[in-house]
């Protein structure tokens, strides 16, 4: 099954008195890129979290954002840093006698200086937390794998439909081809016959220069390369497994033997229905940067 690069997914859970959400986006990307945000007190998690992504998504640029809202029980505790205000008391009383003024620096005042009072993280398991970020990380990449499923058929349907315009091009072409230097000799003995007038003619020239041109101008090769490139798309559009690098890879191909036809088949026709041909593979190559 094809995978767009494009998705967006997210999960939850909750224990221990608070709840976690994670919220996958994921745009395409040459290769594989993984950004990782998660609360500060949790930043341990960065690495397996990111591994987990890993294990699940093989390209793209994945966002993931980690949210811990709390659910009854504080995730932070008030610490008091009782030897700092220890010292803030000594020294202010110590102030206050110097100066023979009043110290009257009251609970309010002493719980205000810095330092005294600071938020700290709440004591939690370690393992019961990543259990949640887990949990809540898996069912995100579930949806974000769905819909990138989803929006993946839609572009592997219109990659095959855009392969058929181009092989009935190619029959077309292949048609066309040996009437391109039927048309050549014709115009050849005109010309020589406008150029000689009444003088004969001979058989033996036409025959070499047509030749000549039949050998400058064949693209059969081209053709079948062409159209065995075609066939190998359908194959690899059906594997399931990673296949935007290939379909790439394929699409280059492609566009070689394309350049090699409209160079060396001197037609019109032919011309005009190469550029079609290229005109379908660059949309081909659009939608091919979106697919895993």
């Amino acid at each position: 099954m094809i995978h767009s690069m494009t998705g967006y997914g997210r999960g939850e859970s909750s224990g221990a008195g608070f709840s976690c959400i994670v919220e996958m986006r994921s745009v395409n990307h040459r290769y594989r890129d993984i950004f990782v945000r998660l609360p500060k007190e949790f930043a341990e998690f960065e690495d397996r979290l990111r591994r987990l992504v890993m294990e699940h998504i093989v390209r793209g640029r994945i966002d993931v954002s980690v949210t811990m809202e709390e659910a009854g029980e504080s995730l932070r505790t008030v610490k008091m840093n009782h030897s700092l205000l220890t010292s803030y008391v000594h020294a202010t009383r110590q102030l206050a006698s110097d100066l023979t003024l009043p110290w009257d620096l009251g609970i309010s005042g002493l719980i205000s200086l810095p330092g005294v009072i600071e938020l700290a993280p709440a004591s939690v398991d370690e393992e019961e937390v990543w259990s949640l970020v887990e949990q809540s990380g898996l069912g995100a990449i579930r949806e974000l794998k769905d819909m990138r499923a989803t929006e993946g058929a839609v572009l592997a349907q219109d990659v095959v439909d855009r392969t058929h315009l181009i092989e009935e091009l190619i029959a077309t072409i292949t048609e066309r081809a040996p009437l391109v230097l039927q048309d050549y000799r014709i115009k050849l003995e005109a010309r020589l016959k406008e150029l000689l007038g009444d003088a004969t003619v001979d058989e033996s020239r036409i025959v070499m220069e047509t030749a000549v041109y039949a050998d400058r101008s064949d693209i059969t090769e081209e053709l079948v390369r062409l159209g065995s490139h075609c066939a190998q798309v359908y194959l690899v559009i059906n594997q399931d497994e990673p296949i935007g690098r290939r379909l790439e890879f394929l699409v280059q191909e492609m566009q070689r033997e394309v350049n090699t036809i409209g160079s060396k088949a001197q037609d019109a026709d032919i011309s005009h229905m190469v550029v079609d041909i290229k005109s379908e593979l660059e949309k081909i190559r659009e939608q091919i940067q979106n697919i895993e």
